[in-house]
């Protein structure tokens, strides 16, 4: 019986189909466990991140922390990687503004009259100005992207590597052709130096 050439063939199925199940549980197990290890070094950078500039800044931590993983939540999404994200936020509010806390708008971006949401005014420039006023660390990144990607100047930032924050900080700046996220003639300096200081490039390694 054992010798019959259609028990063996039967037998080898069998067995290929076996190590073949066995094989593929294996690689998604690894494949689980990487993903899972990935997961964890990404939450470690961002809880490490929003300490450092709560300790720098004196922002509290958790609000901090808020908007640097709202960042990296949806760095695909608004098309600016989340080292740039979080370092213009750093730049323009410290996390602890005025402005900021009135509004959760940490990126001073301005209500025009393509802002139908609500606003707060500030005393901006000699002037009282209308700035764009959030619910949440989401809503305030989500917008910085709708703002980014709305205007055709920023074209070139969009189109860097979000490994290269250089390259995107570059392509916000004000040129003699194009209008900037800041008139600081400084501004991409700073926030490039901001990024290299605070460590905000494990944001976007992965």
């Amino acid at each position: 019986m054992k010798n019959n050439p259609c028990y063996l063939a039967l037998a080898t199925f069998i067995f290929w189909v076996g190590t073949s199940f066995t094989q593929r549980k294996m690689n998604g197990q690894a494949t689980d466990s990487a993903s899972f290890d990935q997961y964890s070094s990404l939450q470690h950078d961002v809880q490490a991140v929003s300490s450092t500039i709560s300790v720098l800044y004196g922002a509290d931590y958790s609000i901090v922390e808020s908007y640097v993983q709202a960042a990296v939540n949806h760095e695909a999404q608004i098309g600016i990687p989340a080292t740039v994200v979080v370092s213009i936020a750093v730049y323009e509010s410290s996390f602890k503004s005025e402005l900021f806390q009135e509004s959760g708008n940490p990126f001073g971006i301005k209500a025009g009259k393509d802002w139908g949401g609500l606003v707060v005014y500030h005393y901006d420039d000699g002037m009282y100005t209308p700035f764009r006023k959030y619910g949440s660390a989401e809503e305030a990144v989500l917008d910085f992207g709708r703002f980014i990607q709305a205007r055709r100047w920023y074209d070139d930032a969009r189109s860097c590597s979000r490994y290269d924050y250089v390259c995107v900080v570059d392509g916000l700046k004000k040129t003699a052709h194009e209008p900037g996220y800041s008139t600081n003639s400084e501004w991409d300096e700073k926030v490039v130096e901001l990024i290299e200081r605070l460590g905000l490039e494990v944001l976007s390694e992965r």
